[in-house]
């Protein structure tokens, strides 16, 4: 019973520990900059307090009294994000006489609340919770617009706006976006295309050390990845050293000064992903295969199918748990990777993955909560549809690709 309770209560701990900065992260890029700036996510849904400035009237018209509402004065000029709640305090900040020092004046601060008249050049200014107020002169006067501090009980409020700037005013989120999809596809096709035939061979093929070959490939899954980035680095380059000397030979591109093939690009991140997944990818697929049944290649066999008929028309439509699978680990791993990116990856700035993009923009949006956050959930967005869209095969696909080896 205590066992139980203890599972349950580890694993409730673990989807806290998940759930909790996501709901930060979404919290927070739905809010305004100064929400973000000025309160935790934890309060956006309640009341928060925030200043806000505000513009007494605009022009210097005359009048005896003028009403009107703070709530329409703040939010007269903003697009999104408008202020509503309740007005605690304005910031009185102004010369009044002082009584130590006769036929004199002194400058003071403080707070005003709710019914409780205040100066305002020369007339008295009162507001209500609501935000209503009059401003009252002695006489009709025309007095110049003053501009009040005043702190707000706000409302929660949320909004896309983030998004929409993210996306639409700064083309370096969408250029990351596109230059990820062109990483993340060919890296996912690739190896997996690569690993279903390997696999077949390996689980129904008999070839001369081929037990020992798989042992091999599986033990390539312990390698570190950043072991090998200095011999991947050392390798594009010698080829891109060829590649340009073969540019000059047989192109005139020496006229327009564009020889150089450049060793880190699209390419080089496609062959790195797939080596990196290829042997999880052969372990998966083939402990898969080998479990399927005997039976039915045999009378594949009978039949006359040779082994390229079986692995399209009978493996391949089997495996779709497994292929699956490995699908979403790859993707997922290709579509986060920073480090692989970073070292091989293309460094131009139209070029950079959203992963790179998403570590410059520390530096771009700097304590723009808001942004940071957008971004990070438009990175999101995508490998949650994809695991979401595959879920029904990946528990299958995983289970079935971990118990048996033939």
């Amino acid at each position: 019973m205590i066992s139980k309770s203890l599972k349950h209560i580890v694993l409730a701990l673990i989807v806290f520990i998940w759930i909790v900065p996501f709901v930060a992260l979404v919290t927070t890029s739905l809010r305004s900059e100064v929400a973000s700036k000025t309160s935790g996510f934890w309060t956006a849904f309640t009341p928060t307090e925030l200043g806000h400035r505000f513009r007494t009237h605009d022009g210097e018209d005359d009048f005896l009294t003028l009403k009107g509402n703070i709530f329409d004065r703040i939010n007269r000029d903003r697009d999104a994000f408008p202020v509503g709640g309740d007005i605690k305090s304005i910031l009185f900040k102004g010369r009044v006489p002082d009584p130590e020092n006769e036929g004199e004046t002194k400058l003071i601060r403080k707070l005003i609340f709710q019914g409780e008249p205040m100066d305002v050049r020369g007339g008295i200014f009162i507001f209500e919770k609501n935000g209503d107020f009059t401003w009252t002169f002695n006489e009709i006067t025309s007095p110049k617009p003053k501009s009040l501090d005043v702190f707000v009980n706000q409302d929660p409020i949320f909004g896309t706006e983030a998004y929409l700037e993210v996306l639409y005013e700064n083309d370096h989120v969408p250029n990351a976006l596109i230059s990820s999809f062109i990483v993340t596809i060919p890296a996912t096709i690739i190896p997996i295309t690569i690993a279903a035939f390997a696999a077949y061979a390996f689980a129904w093929m008999r070839f001369p050390g081929r037990d020992w070959i798989f042992v091999i490939v599986v033990s390539l899954m312990v390698v570190p990845t950043q072991l090998a980035f200095l011999p991947i680095l050392q390798g594009f380059s010698q080829i891109a050293a060829w590649g340009s000397g073969l540019n000059a030979l047989f192109t005139d591109c020496e006229l327009t000064n564009s020889c150089q093939i450049p060793s880190k690009s699209f390419a080089s991140l496609w062959i790195t992903h797939t080596a990196f997944g290829l042997p999880l990818a052969i372990y998966l697929l083939r402990n898969y295969i080998v479990g399927l049944p005997k039976e039915l290649l045999e009378s594949a066999r009978i039949d006359g199918a040779n082994h390229l008929q079986i692995f399209v028309k009978l493996i391949i439509p089997l495996s779709v748990p497994a292929l699956a699978s490995f699908s979403i680990f790859q993707f997922l791993w290709v579509w986060n990777d920073l480090i692989v990116a970073l070292y091989i990856g293309p460094m131009d700035g139209d070029d950079l993955v959203f992963p790179i993009r998403l570590e410059k923009q520390l530096g771009t949006f700097k304590d723009q909560l808001h942004l940071l956050n957008a971004s990070a959930v438009i990175s999101m967005i995508v490998p949650v549809i994809v695991f979401l869209s595959m879920q029904r095969y990946f528990i299958r696909g995983l289970l079935a690709g971990s118990v048996k080896g033939g």
